[in-house]
């Protein structure tokens, strides 16, 4: 059965030196004369150990400067943190001041006036006012379309166009004549004469272009209205004038009354200021979670790392300690092989065939074999 090799050394180091000893040996190397640390292979295989040692401190100084540099990369992110998040803060703590104001300006004081908390305040909200512009949309299309068709020679395309632009100027004015009246009430913002001016020119516009679109549909509806009996032509386009005037002009009066309704520009506001502080606090939340689940702060920066470098330290002598003690046993193979092979007599205690010393010099550590041996 084949011994298992107990040899720490690598096998091609033990191999190398085997067969360098055995050509030396039987050319005379080293001969009688030669001082300590004069074979070739003896002192390249020294400087070769020598440079694995060193190799051994730079990884240890490579793992000290990743230590300082997450340290001062710990605390430049948490500097850069702590701005982003002073900054939220501010951001959420002025959004939450804003909030509070319109707040306090919606609720008002107990000795109010009650005409100025109306003023304020919205009875209808979006869920009903958005599908009533639609129906009223759609009412306004449907009574002034014909109009049209008879205006522009029954071209479809025309007069689809025209409609939907009369029909949404017609919802749109309803609309801003409602915010218009209901800003009327609030005396904490006095209108000019030319605020009214303007507003009264767009009323009478709306009235105007109502009464004429009615006047066109009645006289078209003549045609088609046979169920009014026991009234003459101009009869019945007088009456259905009126008729599609007053249904219009219901159409928009309506529509004034709900937007009167609907409008409260402090409620808008605190609506506004709600979702702001909303989006703040949950993008500082977030902030905060992220930066919890990566574990980066300045108290990385604080970490004591004496003890784990004291174990590093240790984990290096011992690296050490078994770098000498192969070469030791390198230089023995190379000594044994070259004697056994050597056709005159050299004792094994020659000088010249006795392992150098082994010392390990960088910046930062100086340690020797002996003290290494030692420290145990």
């Amino acid at each position: 059965m084949k011994s298992k090799s107990t040899s720490s050394a690598p096998k091609e180091a033990i191999k190398d030196a085997r067969k360098q000893g055995r050509r030396d040996g039987k050319n005379q190397i080293p001969r009688q004369e030669w001082a300590h640390n004069s074979v070739p292979y003896l002192m390249q295989l020294q400087r070769q150990y020598a440079a694995f040692g060193r190799e051994l401190d730079l990884d240890l100084e490579e793992k000290k400067l990743a230590k300082e540099s997450q340290k001062i990369s710990a605390v430049r992110n948490e500097i850069q943190e702590k701005g982003k998040s002073q900054a939220l803060a501010d951001s959420l703590a002025v959004a939450q001041a804003e909030l509070a104001s319109a707040q306090a300006k919606l609720d008002g004081g107990s000795d109010e006036v009650p005409m100025a908390k109306f003023a304020r305040v919205r009875q209808i909200g979006n869920t009903f006012y958005l599908p009533f512009l639609f129906l009223l949309f759609i009412g306004e299309f449907t009574i002034t379309a014909p109009a049209f068709r008879v205006l522009l020679g029954e071209k479809v395309g025309p007069s689809l166009i025209v409609t939907l632009a009369v029909s949404g100027l017609s919802v749109g004015a309803a609309h801003i004549l409602g915010i218009y009246f209901k800003s009327l009430f609030d005396r904490n913002r006095p209108k000019s004469g030319i605020y009214h001016v303007m507003f009264s020119v767009v009323g009478v516009l709306l009235v105007g272009t109502i009464t004429f679109l009615s006047n066109i549909r009645a006289r078209n509806g003549v045609l088609t209205s046979g169920n009014l009996t026991g009234m003459t032509e101009d009869e019945k386009i007088i009456y259905l004038w009126i008729f599609y005037t007053l249904l219009q002009l219901t159409f928009i009066g309506v529509g004034i009354v709900i937007s009167f309704m609907h409008y409260s520009e402090i409620e808008s506001s605190v609506a506004r200021a709600k979702r702001k502080v909303w989006f703040l606090r949950n993008l500082q939340n977030r902030r905060n979670t992220a930066k919890l689940k990566s574990g980066a702060s300045v108290e990385e920066a604080d970490i004591d790392t004496s003890k784990m470098l004291d174990q590093e330290l240790e984990v290096l002598e011992s690296k050490k300690i078994l770098l000498r003690a192969q070469y030791e046993e390198v230089v023995a193979v190379y000594r044994g092989a070259n004697i056994q092979s050597r056709r005159d007599e050299m004792s094994g205690a020659h000088p010249c065939l006795q392992a150098s010393e082994l010392d390990f010099r960088t910046s930062g550590f100086e340690f020797n074999t002996e003290q290494l041996m030692g420290v145990r």
